[in-house]
């Protein structure tokens, strides 16, 4: 039987997924980052219910990447290579208190990718390294068992494939 924390993540998963998921549609960086922050709180929920906390600790990083990278948006200000750098050794740190086994590399990993894809301006790159860091997640949360985390990243890798056709298209 299924506990309540173990049923409030898996709906954590889906408001996340809805928010996510919608970042591949959009070609607006303020509006793709204003996204970001929200569906990483609703993901850094569910590994908390979860107790997942190599994955709620790359949240954390996530949450504060994004806000930054929103601020920059909205001020048309460009993320600078330090600030990249900065994010990416908070990254590492973060994963390595958070360490548990193996899978916890997996959220490092994806982060340190996306964190890369948002930092650059090119909405293009962004939509292809999602492909990598949604395999991340989808290891990520089969360790955790998250179904839902599990499914809703197989849901956006169709979102994923869809803002890509729509580029291609468009580049057509």
């Amino acid at each position: 039987m299924m506990d309540v924390k173990y049923v409030l993540s898996q709906v954590c998963v889906i408001l996340a997924m809805l928010g996510l998921g919608a970042t591949y549609l959009v070609k607006d960086k303020k509006t793709i980052m204003f996204l970001c922050v929200l569906y990483t709180l609703f993901y850094g929920l569910e590994y908390l219910l979860l107790d997942a906390y190599s994955g709620l600790s790359m949240c954390v990083v996530n949450v504060i990447r994004n806000i930054w990278f929103y601020i920059n948006a909205n001020l048309k200000k460009k993320n600078s290579i330090i600030v990249l750098i900065v994010l990416s050794i908070i990254t590492i740190v973060f994963g390595i208190f958070s360490f548990n086994n193996i899978f916890s590399v997996l959220p490092i990993i994806a982060t340190l990718i996306y964190t890369y894809s948002v930092w650059q301006d090119d909405t293009k790159l962004y939509r292809y390294l999602a492909f990598p860091c949604s395999i991340c997640w989808i290891t990520y949360n089969i360790s955790c068992r998250s179904l839902f985390g599990v499914i809703a990243e197989c849901i956006l890798i169709i979102f994923e494939i869809i803002g890509v056709i729509k580029l291609y298209k468009k580049d057509k």
